[in-house]
């Protein structure tokens, strides 16, 4: 009977060992949290934005530096900065739309549908939209348009108008009729894949009926905005 207890003692020695084991492996795993695909997706897609917003801050400083540089080498050269502003002056006027443009583009034909009308569908299908054209210049800009105009009227985007007024368009406070031309200034290859690209908004207005002719150009003339730009909230920062 004496010789059992040992056995007995080292069988529930050997339990509170499992146990103790068990704790720590518990309070070890503690501090560890799965994490799914998704979060690491996430979490680098965010790192890669940071860097990219990193990388134009540094273009950004580059650029600053480059102009500094210009202006301190006009002033050694000929004791002022006029002619490196004139150039900045001709810069901004590009930027901002009010310079007239030549270049390299595409030329879109757009105008309602000539097809005939389905049982029950909606006549409006077949007709051009003022949503429509702003789609097609949403594509060029995204294909990395540099100036486009639709009618001939310069389109800024993010600030002109396109709506529909009746059977015209109204841009620039300027009516237009069929049929709408709209010009982009690009690389052609890119503009035009704009366009007529299986998952671009033109492709899917051809397959709905609407007639939309897309072509290249080596050279194109695009005017400068004319109109006055009223800014309802932006102001110049105060000092």
């Amino acid at each position: 009977m004496f010789k059992k207890k040992p056995q007995k003692t080292i069988f529930i020695l050997l339990v509170i060992l499992g146990f103790l084991i068990v704790m720590q492996y518990k309070i070890a795993q503690t501090g560890m949290k799965y994490v799914s695909f998704r979060d690491i997706e996430t979490l680098t897609n965010r790192i890669d934005s940071q860097n990219f917003e990193n990388q134009k801050l540094k273009d950004k400083i580059n650029s600053l530096n480059d102009q500094i540089i210009n202006y301190e080498s006009a002033i050694e050269e000929t004791g002022n900065i006029e002619s490196v502003l004139i150039e900045d002056i001709e810069i901004y006027g590009k930027i901002s739309g009010v310079e007239a443009l030549s270049g390299p583009g595409v030329v879109i034909i757009f105008t309602d549908s000539e097809r005939q009308l389905l049982d029950d569908e909606n006549p409006n299908n077949l007709l051009v939209h003022d949503l429509d054209i702003q789609a097609l210049i949403d594509d060029l800009v995204s294909a990395g348009a540099e100036a486009i105009a639709v009618n001939g009227q310069r389109v800024i985007p993010h600030f002109t108008e396109i709506v529909c007024n009746g059977p015209t368009i109204r841009i620039n406070d300027e009516l237009y009729s069929q049929p709408f031309i709209i010009e982009a200034i690009g690389n052609r290859t890119y503009l035009e894949a704009a366009v007529n690209a299986p998952d671009k908004y033109g492709y899917i207005l051809k397959q709905w009926g609407l007639f939309l002719e897309v072509n290249t150009s080596i050279y194109l003339e695009i005017p400068g905005f004319e109109g006055y730009r009223d800014f309802e909230y932006m102001k110049t920062k105060e000092n």
